[in-house]
């Protein structure tokens, strides 16, 4: 009891450190502006000879443009055939310039979608490397919420990859932070319709923000009040979607605390194994997921 007691104290401290770190940074002005979508074709055929399994994976790469090198790595040894990245960009490095190198050094193709913009030039979006062909590539806006700080605009990135065995539909995401179980759900919605319009295999993946806290007024945390996690998990099983990842596998990298707000659901497709990695150079942990694709 005294341990639990310890955990949630720290985990309050630890959320409202954090709170009075971000306080300082700038707040995004304007409404969200779409932006055009890059879509890069692969120089070469990198498709493997597998035609029976598909390797996803997801990362928040938290702006980092050290992290190129680690990525590639990550992306090689671990032979992923697609990738989701989130915070692809910021203020000294352009999200489509920086995505697009690193697909020429991996032979991938690339989708790339703003969703902030620094300055003049440089953005911060979404993006999805691919080991096979990309195509029906849209960006699906999302509810943008005032969040008094750190505000950003939030989209959904959504491709069919042209696996050897079929189409599969991927949308990649990356919710808001301080928002509620209901905010987060209602955000959510317009990529789970737009999965509802597709056919055959889906998946959805990337940074759902999900930490059990209820937020007041988006500024001050009540840790454990609300299980957010379990929410969106239970929302999308309602639409036919599974997550191999149990809970409690921590993918932030704060304190130790088990904070799990990277996750990727399944839609007619069966996981045979899945792991969490940490990727240098990010607050996050990377996700992964191989799966068999059934043959239509």
């Amino acid at each position: 009891m005294a341990q639990a007691l310890l955990r949630r104290t720290l985990f309050l401290i630890a959320s409202s450190t954090a709170l009075v770190a971000a306080a300082a940074r700038a707040e995004a002005s304007g409404p969200c502006a779409s932006m055009p979508t890059t879509v890069r074709v692969a120089a070469s055929d990198t498709r493997r000879s597998d035609r029976d399994t598909l390797k996803i994976a997801s990362l928040n790469m938290a702006a980092q443009p050290r992290i190129r090198d680690a990525l590639v790595l990550w992306t090689t040894d671990r032979q992923f055939d697609v990738v989701l990245l989130q915070e692809v960009g910021d203020r000294s490095m352009d999200g489509g310039a920086f995505v697009a190198e690193v697909g020429d050094r991996l032979g991938y193709h690339v989708a790339y979608a703003p969703a902030n913009l620094f300055g003049d030039t440089e953005t911060q979006g979404l993006a999805i490397l691919s080991r096979h062909p990309l195509s029906d590539v849209r960006v699906i806006p999302l509810e943008y919420h005032r969040l008094r700080f750190k505000s950003r605009c939030r989209i959904g990135l959504a491709v069919t990859v042209a696996t050897p065995t079929g189409p599969v539909r991927v949308v990649n995401v990356h919710l808001d932070t301080r928002i509620n179980s209901k905010e987060r759900l209602a955000q959510l919605e317009p990529l789970v319709r737009a999965l509802a319009l597709a056919d055959g295999p889906r998946i959805i993946g990337g940074d759902f923000n999900t930490m059990d806290i209820r937020w007041w007024r988006t500024m001050w945390p009540f840790p454990l009040v609300e299980h957010q996690a379990a929410a969106v998990r239970t929302h999308l099983k309602e639409h036919g979607f599974q997550t191999p990842f149990p809970d409690g596998q921590p993918t932030l990298k704060f304190l130790g605390l088990p904070i799990q707000l990277d996750w990727l659901y399944l839609k007619e497709l069966d996981a045979l194994d899945w792991s969490v990695d940490d990727v240098p150079f990010s607050d996050h942990r990377g996700v992964w997921t191989r799966v068999r694709l059934r043959p239509r």
